[in-house]
């Protein structure tokens, strides 16, 4: 993945699945160019049948779809990629089933889940850098630091991600993913904006 830039959603952060649709679409419009769909508490179907709004949001706006641990809602919606959370589908058997027919993200947490994980993986996040209210004690700079350093995949550090200290951690990654940090924002496509901006990233 070439971008580094990378949006997560949380249909939580609005009051229904319209507002949600369409806070995507303008930070997809704004500039971002992958986009993760993670809704965990989601049935099959409701999933399902979102992944298919936010593949049609994606193409619309040249932009890479992800989908959160579910090889076959990747499959039926023809997403670009999958994101592997550390409990869920193993990296190596997609890898070893679908070749390249995804990119291939894994969520980290630690050096070990980064070194295991760099084998087969795309790019990795590693979180949380910086303190998050649903993450835990924040892994800090160092920690990011030692990662990339040790890995030869692309590194995406998340986890409080924001305008304010997202310079800190530019020197330690290749790129930044977040949720709140833009969805979460009065003025998303101003922050995308800005945020492409700092990251170097053409409009």
């Amino acid at each position: 993945m070439k971008h580094n830039l990378y949006l997560i959603s949380n249909r939580k952060l609005f009051f229904d699945e319209q507002a949600f649709l369409e806070a995507v679409e303008v930070a997809l419009k704004a500039g971002v160019k992958a986009f993760q769909l993670r809704e965990k508490d989601l049935t099959t179907k409701e999933f399902y049948f979102l992944a298919k709004k936010m593949r049609e949001i994606t193409k619309r706006n040249d932009a890479l779809l992800f989908i959160n641990d579910r090889i076959d809602i990747a499959l039926a919606v023809d997403a670009d990629g999958v994101h592997l959370p550390q409990n869920g589908f193993p990296a190596h058997v997609v890898r070893k089933f679908w070749k390249d027919r995804f990119i291939i993200g894994v969520s980290t947490h630690c050096l070990e889940e980064a070194k295991e994980a760099e084998q087969w993986a795309d790019f990795i996040t590693f979180s949380p850098v910086f303190y998050t209210p649903s993450k835990g004690q924040p892994q800090g700079i160092e920690r990011l630091k030692e990662v990339k350093e040790a890995v030869n995949c692309r590194v995406f550090a998340l986890g409080g991600i924001k305008l304010e200290n997202v310079k800190e951690v530019m020197p330690y990654c290749d790129g930044v993913a977040m949720i709140s940090g833009i969805l979460g924002q009065k003025d998303i496509e101003g922050t995308v904006k800005k945020f492409k901006e700092i990251l170097g990233e053409k409009q």
